[in-house]
């Protein structure tokens, strides 16, 4: 998924399901940031020491590090099923590490982050279940199962979906993964994307406990993401995608006024140099100060929940990461 799914729609969701809206804003932001927080900052506290923050993305997702491979396995292709119908291969070769819509794993994760009640967690644990959906099939380790060649050629180890480019995350496209069995080759995102808005939106039911209207939700989604388009056709996906989350905001406006998602706000907010909101690029080299009060902000409050979540997905796949040899991890 991306910003459609991971900001907008989360946000909606959460939103119908009867969160607050301030409460809807900080779960799909954090949903959405774990994708834009891929760079390590050494930030500066008022007391004189240096905080170091936990990345969960890589600044390319094309190009994923080949380092700290737990990343890509924890929040963007937790392992699921190698025995789901779902990912059938025509090699019929299976991988404890490949990912499979809404598995028992990534069902157990997002509940034990919500014991803590943290509703960082939950946006971050919201995401990995989304991408459940959209990069299932795919392995998040350097693995030549992600090759998306010819299951007879010789493949390359690849990373995640790096093979694949952007397809699995676009909204309304209809591709073709020629590793899969015939049942399985042609998919259809906008499906995908919709059984994972019908998963995300009946786990916060459970936490709000609100009485299920799931039709009309799925309706206004369907609406938005409109007609299909085909691999030849990639030439109109940024316009689209423009236009789409121009919908999203005043689909949410109906609930609170909205803008459109900005990834510098949060850590706008929480360091003294205020220029990093208009700067070109941040980079780690940046001499950045916190802020007086900046526990209570929200960007640190996200890093701290990343760190929490990493240890709960760690604890639970420590049978999976037992048995495998991750280099990098």
């Amino acid at each position: 998924m991306d910003i459609e799914f991971h900001y907008y729609l989360t946000k909606y969701l959460a939103l119908e399901a009867g969160l607050e809206p301030d409460e809807a804003e900080i779960v799909a932001y954090s949903s959405q940031y774990v994708d834009d927080n891929a760079y390590r900052f050494n930030i500066q506290t008022p007391a004189g020491s240096t905080y170091a923050n936990y990345i969960s993305q890589t600044p390319d997702i094309t190009q994923p590090e080949k380092v700290l491979m737990r990343i890509h396995i924890l929040f963007h292709f937790l392992p699921g099923d190698p025995t789901s119908p779902k990912v059938r291969r025509r090699d019929g070769k299976m991988h404890l590490l490949i990912t499979s819509p809404a598995s028992t794993h990534a069902q157990e994760i997002f509940y034990d982050t919500t014991r803590s009640e943290d509703l960082y967690m939950l946006g971050i644990a919201s995401h990995m279940l989304a991408d459940t959906f959209a990069h299932q099939s795919f392995i998040g380790n350097l693995e030549e199962m992600n090759d998306m060649k010819g299951i007879w050629e010789t493949l390359e180890p690849k990373i995640g979906h790096a093979a694949a480019g952007f397809m699995p995350d676009i909204p309304n496209l209809i591709w073709e993964d020629p590793r899969l069995i015939d049942k399985n080759k042609i998919i259809n995102n906008k499906e995908r994307l919709m059984l994972a808005a019908r998963k995300l939106y009946n786990n916060f039911l459970i936490i709000t406990s609100r009485e299920e209207d799931w039709t009309p939700v799925k309706n206004r989604i369907e609406d938005i993401i409109g007609e299909m388009i085909s691999e030849n056709q990639l030439s109109l996906v940024k316009g689209q995608r423009q236009k789409r989350i121009q919908q999203y905001l005043k689909l949410l406006g109906n609930f609170t006024p909205q803008n459109e998602y900005n990834s510098r706000a949060w850590l706008t907010q929480t360091v003294k140099e205020k220029a990093v909101a208009t700067a070109a690029r941040i980079t780690p080299s940046d001499s950045l100060t916190f802020t007086t009060d900046y526990e209570n902000s929200n960007w640190f409050r996200f890093q701290e929940a990343i760190r929490e979540y990493q240890q709960i997905a760690t604890n639970k796949l420590e049978p999976i990461i037992a048995q495998l040899d991750i280099r990098e991890w």
